[in-house]
C-alpha cells in the first residue's frame, strides 16, 4: 500500500514550528509574539512597542531591524517614548533605514518631552557636537541635566563637566563639586572620582585638599578607573595627600598599567613603574622587567619608552 504524502501545515503552525528550533525560541514564545501582532494589528501600542523590541534586538525572534521599524513607528505615533528612542537609534546608526540624524534628532526630541531619560541624554549629545542639529552647548547642558534627574548618572557627570569649564552653563566649580561627588560616592562612577580628585588636587576653584583629592582617587581607581590608580600612585610616590609609601607605588602603576590590556593600559604608569625596577626603587631591580615595561610604555603611546633610559650600572661588590 503506497504512503500518501503529509498535508502541507498550515502557515501559522509552519512558522510555529520553525521559531520553535531557533535556539532560545520556545513554542510558547512563539505563541506571545503572534499574539502581540494581533493586539497591534488591533491598536494596542504597547503591542506594537513588544513585537518592534523583539526584532530589533532579536530577542526570542529572528532579528529583523527593516520589519522591526514600522512596529517602531507605530508604537512612537502612539506615545510609546521607548519606541521613538529605538527608532530614533535606528536612523542615528542606520540600522533598518537609511541614517538621517535629522530625524534621528526629531525622535529624541518627541521622546525626551515624554521624560524618557535616555533620549534626553542621546539628543543631548547631538546638540553638544552638532550633528544633526546645530551645535548648542546650553541646549546640550539643559538636556544633560533632564537626563540627569531621570536618575542617568553619566549625564549628571556631563552637567558636572559643563559647570567646571564654563560650557552650556556659568563657570561654576562648586557646582560641579558637588555633581561629581554623589556620582562618585553613591554611584560608583569612576570619571567623577577622577575629576573630583583632580580638583581637589589642584585647589584650582574649589579649595586645596590633596587628602581628600588621594581619597577620591582611590575610590575611582577601586572601581576600575586605570588614570585614578596612575594619579594616586604619584601622590603616594610623593607623599603628598597621603605618607609615602614606595611599594604602594609599585603596586598602583601595575594596576594602571594593566599588562592584561595590550593597548588599553596607561603608558606613563608603565614607563614609571619600568624605572623603579631599572633603579630597584620600591620593588626588587629587574632590567628584563623594565625593558619589558619600556616597550609597553611605547607602544601604548607614551614616547619616553621608545628612547628609555641605560639601566645604572650594577654594584659588583
Amino acid at each position: 500500500m503506497p504512503i500518501l504524502p503529509l498535508p502541507p501545515l498550515p502557515r501559522s503552525l509552519f512558522l510555529l514550528a520553525l521559531l520553535s528550533t531557533v535556539p532560545g525560541c520556545s513554542l510558547g514564545d512563539a505563541e506571545q509574539a503572534r499574539q502581540s501582532r494581533s493586539a497591534c494589528a488591533e491598536g494596542e501600542s504597547s503591542a506594537c512597542l513588544e513585537i518592534g523590541l523583539r526584532l530589533f534586538h532579536g530577542r526570542q525572534l529572528f532579528q529583523d531591524e527593516v520589519r522591526a521599524i514600522p512596529f517602531l513607528q507605530q508604537a512612537c505615533d502612539a506615545d510609546q517614548w521607548e519606541g521613538c528612542f529605538e527608532l530614533g537609534g535606528a536612523y542615528l546608526d542606520g540600522r533598518g533605514v537609511d541614517e538621517d540624524r535629522r530625524r534621528a534628532a526629531d525622535l529624541f526630541e518627541k521622546a525626551c518631552g515624554g521624560d524618557f531619560g535616555q533620549a534626553c541624554a542621546e539628543l543631548g549629545v547631538l546638540y553638544q557636537v552638532g550633528s544633526g542639529v546645530p551645535r548648542g552647548l546650553t541646549r546640550a547642558a539643559d538636556l544633560f541635566e533632564k537626563a540627569c534627574e531621570s536618575g542617568l548618572t553619566e549625564n549628571c557627570v556631563k552637567l558636572a563637566i559643563a559647570f567646571e569649564d564654563g560650557e552650556g552653563r556659568e563657570q561654576e566649580v562648586p557646582r560641579a563639586v558637588e555633581l561629581y561627588e554623589t556620582a562618585c560616592t553613591e554611584n560608583e562612577h569612576s570619571d567623577a572620582c577622577l575629576r573630583l580628585g583632580r580638583l581637589y588636587r589642584s585647589g584650582d576653584g574649589t579649595a586645596q585638599d590633596p587628602v581628600r583629592a588621594a581619597t577620591f582617587f582611590e575610590l575611582g581607581c577601586d572601581a576600575g578607573d586605570l588614570e585614578s590608580c596612575a594619579e594616586l600612585a604619584r601622590q603616594y610616590a610623593d607623599g603628598v595627600g597621603v605618607a609615602q609609601d614606595l611599594e604602594r607605588t609599585a603596586e598602583l602603576y601595575e594596576q594602571a598599567c594593566d599588562e592584561r590590556r595590550w593597548m588599553d593600559g596607561d603608558g606613563e604608569s608603565c614607563y614609571r613603574l619600568a624605572e623603579m625596577y631599572q633603579s630597584g626603587t620600591g620593588v626588587e631591580r629587574d632590567d628584563e622587567r623594565a625593558e619589558y615595561l619600556f616597550f609597553l610604555a611605547c607602544r601604548r603611546g607614551y614616547r619616553l619608552g621608545c628612547a628609555p633610559p641605560s639601566p645604572p650600572a650594577r654594584d659588583s661588590t
